[in-house]
């Protein structure tokens, strides 16, 4: 029997470099035929225009997009029951805080926590309260993947170092 593993990522669109990895994750022969695994787009905007933009709509058609992620993934933590859940997250302001609920909602399920970071940024916020605490619990017992050791510093005040993964530019 394969094991089951939830990926809750970033998919285009819109294009930018943390969407086309999972993409490419999505439809990796290896990972599929390897595992039995479920899809969740986490990406709020459908565009590279919208991702900017927030005027009333855009921030409506934002929180359904977000609710409807996040009601989908309790959805299938429920149902599909997997062991692990991969998350491309963003580590840090908004972005952060949207993600964050996804990560805490897969660990009160107790599934095995891996966070694929493709940015900095961390280290200006972990100093702040609410994120400070936040990340603590983000972070806390996870695998944490980098694309290189030279962005560990970045995380060093959150992450300890055993819990890092490096995959260099790729799958």
């Amino acid at each position: 029997m394969k094991k089951k593993i939830l990926f809750i990522m970033h998919l285009p669109p819109p294009v930018h470099g943390m969407s086309m990895v999972c993409e490419q994750i999505r439809n990796n022969k290896d990972i599929n035929s390897e595992f039995e695994c479920r899809y969740i787009n986490l990406s709020a905007s459908r565009s590279a225009k919208e991702v900017s933009q927030y005027g009333p709509l855009q921030i409506v058609r934002k929180l359904w997009r977000f609710s409807g992620a996040l009601l989908h993934t309790f959805w299938k933590l429920l149902t599909y029951r997997p062991v692990c859940c991969y998350l491309s997250i963003t580590c840090h302001g908004i972005p952060f805080l949207k993600d964050a609920p996804f990560v805490l909602l897969c660990k009160l399920f107790r599934c095995r926590i891996i966070l694929h970071q493709h940015n900095k940024g961390m280290k200006n916020y972990a100093t702040k309260p609410i994120y400070r605490l936040l990340l603590s619990l983000v972070y806390r017992n996870a695998t944490v993947v980098l694309l290189s050791w030279r962005l560990y510093d970045d995380i060093s005040a959150i992450v300890q170092r055993e819990q890092v993964r490096i995959c260099p530019n790729g799958i």
